[in-house]
């Protein structure tokens, strides 16, 4: 009786979550326009589909990310709407028809990714559960399905929407077929690969990745397995890995179908890969030589020093990733000194690193990254999530799952980090969304290292917890709705942002303010996001340059905190037509300020032009 209770109370939460999913998301399908969005709602995915329909496969090669999952998604949306009549009256005077439609546009177009997103979320805990406990499954499921973060995303029409599904999925695939050596899942996980690099290039990480785990397996392994079989038999689950996600890749993009080198640029020499892949590829060719022709005269000593500190260097990696949680909260805390983070994630590209800078430059960059992270969760995932860290050096149990997994996710965390930082660029939220279900997963080890405790357990049951724990994180999803991709953590000051480069929370409501004036298809509206110009009914324009400037009578300006860096780049040639230093003065009277994300230094303003008449 009580495994049947059991067994339906976990369906039962599954369930909860899901629909909690559902209930605070489809409102706002088609009450909100995000910045970006429109080239694909009104060019990539149209474009992917005529190219498709035309049998022009070349001209299916539509981005570089290349984002071919979100055509293939959002295409669900051209079964009822043609966007493309409505792609050049963004800045123009709009219908009430033509704005419905906007919204419908959004609504249908934003419905596929939204829906396969959420009903993909079960898959976290069916692979959880195959590597884990019931309780770390469950716990994990609910952290990841409970994320205002991961929510948010997922009502956005962007590569970032569906990577963080795909990509995950796809470790934990491994990290599975490792454990229970099933073909099923490696196939799986090579599946997953392909969707992930059809959706961000980024991916090819996982190609490093799948190359180092099977080496960290033997080092962690209790019995060690005969060296060159093992390396023989995990070369071979290397390459149907590298294939399998190579055809997924070519099967379902048909670029590449006309032109090979699409799929090689997609995988093995995609810009994210260019850099490293000639030495990537001569330690493959050295360690095929030492196996075969040297009989692992260097892996075998090399694999046995490793085994012999791997103690010291689990520990060493996990104090590293701890340090560096640990200097990002006092640097916040001691009001962004020595490092202006807040700054470093406003500009992430061409972040400079390179120089007598170098070494502030590349600390800059971790500790902007790890800020990133770790406000961008509830604090009581936090708390559990430094648990998890913790017990890997001072657990006395061996090299279980729970220990090896948080040791290859906060690896994979480090070596993220480090290819962002070699390629120039922070990551940010929507860099890094990826990471987020590996830090919710270590999260939930350390839950349940808590919960196993013979105290805790004696007077709280696991599945009783994790139901506390739904009701607790359910909160900030309702305290932050609509604005779910704006959440930041309670741990965070309230003058700070985290989330500096949002996708236009605000803007929709911005723009329904300006429109319930009673002449607002008379006004003339400079924006400093398009997604407000998406949905405002009257003229907008949100250019920098003299021509769009010059001889414009502008009755409102709307700013917003996240443009306001750019703003003041750009704005240089017309500051003498526009005072921007004005417009973006605190104390410039407005007509009304959305407050995104409940933090008031997080705004979307309407000001008058009179405000800043000179």
């Amino acid at each position: 009786m009580c495994r049947i209770l059991q067994k339906y109370t976990v369906h039962f939460i599954i369930f909860i979550v899901l629909a909690l999913n559902l209930f605070l998301s489809l409102s706002r399908l088609g009450t909100y326009s995000a910045v970006d969005e429109p080239y694909w709602t009104y060019g990539r995915t149209s474009k992917f589909w005529t190219a498709v329909d035309q049998h022009k496969w070349k001209s299916t090669n539509i981005n570089d990310k290349p984002g071919i999952t979100v055509a293939l998604l959002s295409g669900f949306g051209l079964l009822k709407y043609d966007p493309m009549q409505y792609e050049h009256i963004r800045g123009e005077i709009k219908t009430d028809a033509q704005r419905a439609d906007i919204d419908s546009i959004n609504f249908f177009f934003r419905l596929p990714i939204f829906l396969f997103c959420t009903f993909m979320l079960p898959l976290f805990y069916f692979f959880l559960r195959k590597l884990f406990s019931k309780t770390t499954a469950l716990i994990g499921f609910v952290f990841i399905g409970l994320s205002p973060i991961l929510l948010g995303i997922s009502l956005i029409i962007n590569p970032d929407s569906l990577l963080w599904i795909f990509l995950p999925l796809s470790l934990l695939a491994y990290l599975t077929y490792q454990k229970k050596q099933k073909t099923g899942y490696l196939i799986a996980t090579s599946v997953l690969l392909g969707l992930s690099l059809l959706t961000k290039y980024v991916a090819n990480i996982l190609y490093i990745f799948f190359f180092i785990l099977p080496f960290l397996e033997y080092v962690f392994a209790e019995k060690k397995p005969e060296l060159k079989g093992y390396l023989i038999k995990s070369s071979k689950d290397y390459l149907v890995i590298a294939t399998v996600s190579m055809a997924t890749y070519y099967l379902l993009y048909p670029a590449a179908w006309a032109h090979l080198n699409v799929l090689l640029e997609g995988t093995f020499l995609s810009k994210a890969f260019v850099k490293v892949w000639p030495v990537f590829v001569g330690i493959i060719a050295l360690m095929a030589a030492d196996i075969y022709l040297f009989k692992n005269r260097l892996t075998q000593p090399l694999l046995d020093v490793l085994s012999r500190y791997r103690t010291v260097l689990s520990t060493a990696l996990i104090s590293v990733f701890i340090i560096l949680i640990a200097v990002t909260m006092a640097d916040t805390y001691l009001g962004m000194k020595p490092f202006d983070l807040e700054a470093i994630l406003a500009s992430p590209k061409g972040i400079g690193i390179s120089g007598s800078g170098l070494p502030a430059a590349i600390a800059g960059a971790f500790l902007a990254n790890t800020y990133s992270l770790i406000f961008g969760m509830d604090p009581i995932v936090f708390i559990f999530l430094i648990l998890g860290l913790f017990s890997v050096p001072f657990s006395k149990q061996t090299y279980s799952w729970e220990k090896k997994t948080t040791i290859y996710f906060v690896l994979f965390i480090v070596l993220y980090y480090s290819a962002s930082t070699f390629n120039d660029v922070i990551a940010t939220i929507r860099y890094q969304i990826i990471l987020y279900p590996l830090a919710f997963i270590i999260a939930a080890i350390g839950a349940t290292r808590l919960l196993s405790c013979e105290r805790v357990r004696r007077h709280v049951p696991s599945i009783a917890a994790t139901g506390a724990l739904l009701l607790i994180l359910a909160i900030p999803l309702f305290q932050v709705k609509p604005f779910y991709f704006t959440y930041a953590s309670p741990l965070l000051p309230e003058q700070y942002l985290l989330n500096t480069k949002d996708m236009g929370d605000g803007s929709f409501e911005a723009a329904s303010m300006l429109n319930a004036l009673p002449n607002a298809r008379d006004l003339v509206v400079w924006s400093d996001k398009g997604a407000v110009c998406t949905e405002f009914i009257g003229t907008c324009n949100i250019g920098f340059s003299k021509k769009d400037i010059t001889g414009k009578s502008f009755d409102y300006f709307v700013i917003s905190t996240g443009r306001i860096s750019r703003s003041m780049k750009l704005s240089g040639a017309v500051n003498d037509i526009i005072d921007f230093r004005k417009l973006y003065d605190e104390n410039t009277p407005y007509e009304a300020s959305i407050v995104v994300g409940g933090r008031p230094d997080n705004f979307v303003r309407v000001i008058k032009a009179s405000a800043i008449a000179k």
